[in-house]
């Protein structure tokens, strides 16, 4: 299994993490620093996880050749990059995340190293799951929206291209519910299939 794929299940781990740790513990002392200890470890695979996937989208940085240790929110950067230019990016990327505190940068230049490439499948996969982030987004965004009914609505992704089916009340919600789809980010066009039901 490769490292994207592993960042997958790493966030997937996150998640069960935190429902873990959202379970009853006992009261007293010792349970206190036990769930602060678990709190703390949560955030810093929370942070490990945030800022792999933020290294593996950027095309400028080669997210295999960077390593990432977090401990009680203090990053340390180390491996290698292209440039100067690439290891402040790689160190601003961190500074932005939240619950960081701190940054050290040990990234080394080097010149020679290549920017990652991916595979056929490497590639699909990536896409599969960002089309499935965008789908959630769109999703997310129209059910806030008191003025769409959203559970008429279905959303489809393929390629940073959303497509909307289903039946809404009017044109206007028609064109409302595509004008949400195409401002969310990460979409490319959207292909506009809703109906408009007919009354009676």
């Amino acid at each position: 299994m490769n490292k994207r794929r592993k960042f997958i299940l790493g966030v997937l781990a996150v998640m069960g993490l935190a429902g873990i740790l959202g379970q009853v513990v006992p009261t007293g002392t010792a349970a206190a620093d036990s769930e602060c200890t678990q709190d703390v470890a949560a955030s810093d695979t929370r942070i490990a996880t945030r800022l792999e996937a933020a290294y593996l989208i950027n095309p400028h940085l080669n997210n295999i050749s960077i390593d990432t240790e977090v401990t009680n929110g203090d990053v340390l950067l180390s491996g290698t990059v292209r440039s100067a230019i690439d290891r402040d990016l790689a160190e601003e990327i961190a500074r932005s995340l939240d619950e960081v505190k701190s940054v050290r940068n040990s990234l080394e230049i080097r010149e020679d190293l290549e920017t990652a490439s991916l595979s056929a499948s490497d590639s699909g996969f990536l896409q599969k799951v960002k089309d499935a982030t965008t789908t959630a987004q769109v999703k997310t965004r129209l059910i806030s929206n008191e003025n769409i009914p959203a559970r008429d609505i279905d959303v489809d992704t393929k390629n940073n291209v959303v497509r909307l089916s289903g039946e809404v009340g009017s044109d206007t919600e028609r064109q409302l519910a595509e004008f949400i789809a195409k401002n969310t980010a990460g979409v490319q066009s959207v292909s506009n299939q809703l109906e408009i039901r007919r009354s009676g």
